[in-house]
């Protein structure tokens, strides 16, 4: 019995020591953010976009070094995702927010976090916005009636963000990423040289489109509102809706027609995203001009869609058909006689002339 006794406290030490143990972490009271501001507003705005598109982005909200304590209930990233989103003089816009309900802090200070844009679906036509904002909390101390610590935190969020790029304050609802659209447009001259040539004749050609979607409609701007053409009278159109058919465009010498580029209230933008091949062919091959394209001779030339600014932006951005005609040089019979009969004519005007000095001796 009294070893049994003797036992008992050192199987109470033994389960003490293994017992899970309370951290002083675990036993600090944290303070959750008031109800009264819980989230951050976000706007992403893209400029230069015209027609659908099809973009998401993402956003990371992170702890700068040297905050008091961790944060707990942090959200650390938000997106916000566009989808045959229609556009408004060239901008496109909407708007996430970033919630803070769930934060909760455990020491007084100030406390700074970064937002920053960390992704887009597609860089190529909508790059990212490097601006960062920094994001400020303060932490301080309930007090009673006597002013004395309850052992609970106020948690204040202050009234404005700080913008890297703008390199000074802005107000929460200020978080504003930005970018212009990598959209483009394309040109087309058309060019009459020879003698021969017909300055007023209308010379027709199909424009096709891949890696754009069916159905997107992009502006045409530069043809003549009414056409004649193989005797009749064509109306040409000033939009055109991408299909398996392709664009006609009826141009006469020194006539050009952009393709893709609209302005609305004074503002341009673009239409044909990077990835975007096309090609353009004229069509009346049979009218006797010698036509070349881009300097080249040929009836047709496929081309890509590049990034405004590129280097060879421009040799992509407009395709020059020229059609060549000389009057046709007479090279048969008459070329190849003439000189004999030449020569004949002058013998026999020699032989008149002996002929009369002899009949007058």
């Amino acid at each position: 019995m009294n070893k049994i006794l003797i036992g008992l406290p050192a199987l109470a030490i033994a389960a003490f020591m293994v017992a899970p143990k309370v951290s002083a972490a675990d036993m600090v009271m944290y303070s959750s953010m008031p109800g009264s501001r819980t989230s951050i507003p976000i706007i992403r705005r893209i400029t230069n976009i015209g027609g659908k598109i099809n973009v998401s982005f993402r956003f990371e909200f992170k702890e700068k070094e040297g905050n008091p304590a961790p944060v707990r209930g942090l959200q650390t990233s938000t997106a916000i995702t566009a989808v045959d989103g229609g556009t408004r003089d060239g901008v496109w816009s909407s708007n996430n927010s970033l919630m803070l309900g769930s934060m909760s802090f455990s020491k007084v200070g100030d406390y700074a976090f970064e937002l920053s844009e960390v992704y887009s679906s597609d860089e190529e036509n909508f790059p990212i916005d490097t601006n960062k904002y920094e994001v400020y909390f303060r932490v301080t101390n309930k007090l009673d009636e006597n002013n004395n610590p309850t052992g609970a935190l106020n948690v204040e969020l202050m009234d404005y963000l700080y913008s890297q790029k703008a390199d000074g304050k802005v107000g929460l609802n200020g978080a504003i990423f930005e970018s212009v659209g990598n959209y483009t447009h394309i040109e087309l001259e058309n060019k009459v040289t020879g003698n021969a040539a017909d300055t007023d004749k209308y010379f027709k050609y199909q424009v096709n489109f891949e890696g754009i979607d069916e159905g997107a409609t992009l502006a045409v701007v530069g043809q003549d509102e009414r056409v004649e053409y193989g005797g009749e009278n064509v109306v040409t159109s000033s939009e055109y809706t991408v299909g398996a058919d392709g664009l006609i465009v009826y141009l006469k010498h020194g006539q050009s027609v952009t393709i893709g580029e609209r302005t609305n209230r004074g503002t341009t933008y673009n239409e044909l995203p990077q990835g975007t091949s096309y090609t353009i062919t004229k069509l009346d091959d049979d009218d006797g001009y010698t036509t070349s394209i881009d300097g080249e001779a040929g009836l047709a030339v496929t081309k890509s869609v590049v990034k405004p600014g590129a280097a060879d932006f421009a040799a992509h951005n407009t395709t020059v058909a020229g059609n060549n005609k000389e009057a046709a040089v007479n090279t048969g019979a008459f070329i190849s006689v003439w000189p004999y009969a030449a020569v004949a004519v002058v013998c026999l005007g020699g032989a008149i002339a002996v002929r009369r000095v002899t009949k007058n001796i």
